[in-house]
């Protein structure tokens, strides 16, 4: 076989050329006898209409005006056997109504009789050729953009499954590190309720009895609470709707999930919100992103300052087109040389199996999933500030 592809040769186009009078006949038969094109020729519209059906047509050259079919329905057929046929018509008669008639049709060009320089008519073919093969270049093109269109949708959807999936799977692997802290803040009530139930089932007093079902049913509520917090958080973002996200409410969680799961002792936490600001998105996902954030920081502070003095603070608020939030700590800053770094898949600081080293990048495939941006500023020894900022009424992209 050889190296070189070679091409098949491609089929001469089909040339029809049709007049009742058999001298024009003869003399068009001579113009384009040297032509590349296959030339058949007919002296009657039925002889053409049989021979366009059997044998298709590229370019037709036909007379207006035939004994038995109209040029013009010549030109409708032949549109109709290839709709990229190019027709010239030929008339004695010419008539403003005729050509516009032709145009109307699609005709390549109309030309008159007596033919007074037939040259110019292979000219006219050799054009009509031209566009022809322009037309369909063009229509190869659509085609294939078409198709590189939709192979790029069903690129782009998988993508998005495949980004969705990887958010509830870091989602997921957090749950398993906030475990031991969840488990330790249900115990403490649970235990307190064994207790308190215990206590009713032998005390004979029925003030103190209700006194002790008082305390059950605040301890239960504690319960809920943390249930509804990991529940919300665990949720499958793809099975939420886009919803009017009330930041103050959000970040409150997240921080409150962070205190409930990770050693916080000696971590201050300020949260400053902006009255009225909200964002339209997915609760879980924003949720995330912030529970994310707040972890970072939480673990960074304790690493940087075991004796306390830890502080973090969560800012949000909003102005003319966007809204804005802020995740500062004292922890130990960022080197200058990872700044560039830190969204990136797997880039972590902590030990072998204490991260996945996806927090950060999925806070920012969830901020750019909503139009937003996530930026990092940090100084080493003195703290690290993230700050994200999204479209006011931005959707998802």
């Amino acid at each position: 076989m050889n190296d070189v592809e070679t091409k098949a040769p491609q089929a001469r186009k089909h040339l029809v050329v049709v007049d009742d009078e058999p001298v024009i006949l003869q003399i068009l038969t001579a113009v384009f006898d040297d032509g590349p094109w296959r030339v058949s020729t007919c002296s009657t519209g039925n002889e053409a209409l049989r021979l366009m059906r059997t044998e298709g047509v590229d370019i037709l050259l036909t007379d207006k005006n035939l004994p038995d079919v109209n040029g013009l329905e010549l030109l409708r057929f032949a549109k109709e056997v290839n709709d990229l046929a190019e027709v010239i018509i030929i008339t004695g008669y010419a008539s403003l109504e005729t050509a516009l008639t032709a145009l109307e049709l699609q005709a390549f060009d109309y030309v008159l009789k007596p033919l007074n320089n037939v040259f110019d008519i292979r000219k006219k073919v050799e054009r009509a050729s031209e566009r022809q093969d322009i037309t369909a270049e063009n229509r190869r093109l659509v085609h294939d953009l078409q198709r590189k269109n939709h192979d790029l949708e069903a690129a782009l959807a998988e993508t998005r499954k495949l980004q969705a999936e990887l958010i509830q799977s870091e989602k997921l692997a957090g749950i398993g590190t906030l475990a031991a802290g969840i488990a330790h803040e249900v115990s403490s009530p649970l235990f307190g309720i064994m207790g308190l139930a215990e206590a009713i089932a032998e005390e004979d007093d029925v003030k103190l009895c209700q006194d002790y079902a008082r305390e059950i049913v605040e301890y239960s509520r504690t319960i809920r609470d943390i249930v509804v917090e990991l529940s919300s958080y665990s949720r499958a973002s793809t099975s939420e709707y886009l919803t009017t996200v009330e930041l103050t409410r959000v970040i409150e969680d997240a921080v409150r999930l962070v205190e409930r799961s990770a050693d916080c002792q000696g971590v201050d936490f300020e949260i400053t919100v902006e009255p009225q600001t909200y964002l339209n998105a997915r609760t879980s996902e924003i949720q995330q992103v912030f529970v994310n954030l707040v972890k970072n920081a939480v673990e960074a502070v304790r690493t940087h300052r075991p004796d306390g003095d830890g502080r973090i603070r969560v800012e949000a608020g909003s102005d003319d087109d966007r809204v804005w939030a802020r995740v500062i700590d004292n922890g130990p800053g960022i080197p200058a040389d990872n700044i560039g770094l830190v969204f990136d898949p797997f880039y972590t600081t902590k030990a072998p199996g204490k991260g996945t080293g996806l927090g950060l990048n999925i806070v920012y495939r969830i901020a750019t999933k909503y139009r937003g941006t996530v930026s990092v500023e940090s100084v080493e020894g003195q703290g690290t500030v993230f700050t994200l900022s999204f479209p006011k009424g931005g959707s998802a992209a």
